[in-house]
């Protein structure tokens, strides 16, 4: 027999339906398309440096439109309330809002709500946890390589706490650069921890790629096959910079801390080397091409200590004078906002890959310069924006994605996915009860590592050099006191996914792409309950309990799912089914999985 939630998915062709219109109405392939370069002789209304925020969006929205008009384009119109408090709620702070968060925006008459919400959004700790996964996620995975160590959660913690006390992103990026120390004392080092052994060439390649945009590590075996000015020695010289750096970890002992220095040696091949091992004098060799540092840029440089090599590097990268970091920054940051950069790919900057907007991508790079690489108030003038605020239906046909013509819908990314989960679940209600069961995320950690040290004591009984590192685990359980309960449900939840979906390549997937049913297979069983069943706790059992009448029902229900209210042509049919069935707890357990299996719930529009 068919079950009932079977039947409504089969049938109901409201959730398939509901963004048919995003799905179809862009093409995804235009992404691939080049965008023509703006008229020669063209100058961008840059802000000197004092103006305001309003400003900087004004030069946004006019420098967008200035192509709309040179490409015969018409925007879609704005976004609906329901439609912006969604989007916004999703890219500021990686969650949607609840049903009372919704309902209070969505019922407000205040004309400037949109610009508080803005404001009240980028100061809420969650944007930090937000920034936290997506630059932990794009420095070294979600656990890493393969899901082999990497202090993924420690490097988000940090990020988090860098974010959620004010420090400029300039700051950031010269003290991931220069990281040293152990991880459980700066988390900033799972950036050279994220594979073991240390490769010099490879954390020279992820630095210059995640942090500047620029892929030089074409040129690491040859020069590169279409940038004159990247020859292989311009490689070495920029992994140069990298080659103090000395990667101890004492594999007996727990919680590992893995330390980072600037203690390497400079090496020098004895002789000629013919009475070294193969393998060592291999490694030496090789570490032999990186002792002379030269900027990416191409210029060498003298730098007295090989301990100050790094530190140079850093200030080179974020020196007022350097154009191109700035201009990554800002397109990073604009991916975030509308799912694609001004520049793509937004890691890969080079003389054959323009961006779309230059002007405006220069404007954006200029105004964070000018005001210390304050990223809190480029997003606001991002997300207040008309642009950002425009709606996912009824874009224009002919426009592609890099017109930002309208919201191009986006499948959300596991963290924002599970946290959505999370949220319908019952969200702080549900922490609580994880918390009281499973404890803080320090005493897990805690649990985990002394779990770890008896199996290992158990295992080999007669060994005595394993070694308990309780300072160590202090240090780590005072990160991990930083995390909400919430946070730290969600990343999991997103790990445990990311370690079902890896390829053959062990590549991490950036996206959802599961079905509900995998979803809560690798959920908390608190969460799974709650959303699939109709006895005493469950979200249906509640809503038929608390909420009175099927019309006030169906609208908590979608205003806690999908945060809008349902259009009448919903509601008269979600009625119907409710009273065609024997249990209305049972029938509304249906369509609460129907609502979360379709594209809407699990895309950004």
């Amino acid at each position: 027999m068919i079950s009932l939630r079977t039947k409504l998915l089969a049938t109901s062709g409201l959730l398939a339906g509901a963004l048919a219109f995003a799905c179809v109405g862009v093409s995804m392939s235009s992404a691939q398309e080049k965008p023509p370069q703006s008229p020669e002789g063209k100058t961008a209304a840059t802000p000197d440096g004092t103006g305001s925020e309003k400003e900087l969006t004004a030069a946004i929205d006019r420098e967008i439109a200035n192509v709309w008009a040179r490409d015969k384009i018409t925007p879609a119109k704005p976004s609906s309330d329901e439609e912006f408090v969604r989007r916004l709620y999703l890219d500021v702070v990686g969650l949607p809002p609840t049903s009372e968060e919704a309902a209070a925006f969505i019922d407000s008459k205040e004309k400037d709500k949109r610009e508080k919400l803005i404001a009240t959004l980028l100061d809420d700790k969650r944007f930090g946890e937000r920034l936290g996964d997506l630059w932990a996620n794009i420095l070294v995975g979600r656990g890493g390589v393969g899901g082999r160590g990497g202090g993924s959660t420690m490097l988000a913690i940090w990020f988090a706490d860098r974010v959620n006390n004010n420090a400029k992103f300039s700051d950031i990026i010269y003290d991931l650069v220069t990281a040293t120390g152990k991880e459980s004392e700066n988390p900033a080092v799972a950036i050279y921890n994220r594979e073991r052994p240390f490769k010099v060439a490879n954390a020279a390649g992820l630095v210059t790629k995640t942090l500047t945009g620029v892929q030089l590590q074409c040129a690491e075996c040859h020069d590169h096959p279409y940038e004159e000015a990247w020859k292989q020695t311009t490689f070495q010289g920029v992994a140069s910079f990298f080659s103090p750096i000395q990667q101890r970890l004492n594999n007996r002992s727990l919680p590992a801390d893995p330390e980072i220095s600037d203690n390497a040696r400079e090496l020098r091949l004895p002789g000629n080397g013919e009475n070294l091992p193969a393998e060592v004098r291999a490694e030496m060799e090789e570490r032999l091409k990186y002792t002379r540092p030269v900027t990416i840029d191409g210029k060498a440089v003298t730098i007295p200590g090989r301990d100050f090599w790094r530190p140079f590097l850093a200030k080179w990268m974020i020196n007022k004078d350097n154009k191109q970091t700035p201009r990554y920054v800002a397109n990073r940051f604009w991916s975030f906002a509308f799912g694609s950069g001004l520049h793509n790919p937004v890691d890969d900057f080079n003389s054959f890959n323009a961006p779309s907007h230059p002007e405006l991508l220069d404007l954006l790079a200029k105004d964070l310069v000018d005001h210390k690489y304050d990223i809190k108030r480029l997003m606001r003038a991002v997300f207040n924006s008309r642009t950002y605020q425009l709606s996912s239906k009824d874009g224009p046909a002919k426009a592609q994605i890099w017109h930002f013509a309208s919201a191009v819908p986006r499948q959300l990314t596991p963290e924002q996915f599970f946290g959505a989960l999370v949220t319908v679940s019952g969200g702080q209600e549900l922490a609580r009860n994880y918390r009281s069961r499973a404890g803080t995320p320090a005493s897990q950690l805690r649990k985990q590592i002394e779990g770890k040290m008896k199996q290992m004591q158990k295992d080999t009984p007669n060994q005595r050099d394993y070694d308990f590192d309780e300072e160590a685990l202090k240090r780590y359980e005072a990160w991990y006191d930083k995390m909400s309960d919430l946070w730290f449900l969600r990343r999991n939840m997103a790990q445990s996914f990311s370690r079902q979906s890896e390829d053959d390549e062990m590549t991490e997937a950036d996206n959802f792409a599961l079905t509900i049913d995998q979803a809560l297979a690798v959920m908390n069983g608190d969460v799974t309950n709650r959303i699939t069943g109709s006895g005493r706790g469950s979200i249906a059992y509640d809503l038929v309990q608390k909420v009175k009448g099927d019309d006030a029902r169906i609208e908590s229900l979608y205003l806690t799912v999908l945060t809008r209210r349902p259009t009448n042509a919903e509601s008269t049919r979600m009625k119907k089914y409710v009273n065609e069935q024997k249990d209305p707890v049972a029938a509304y357990e249906d369509i609460l999985f129907a609502l979360l299996a379709g594209s809407e719930f699990s895309t950004n529009h």
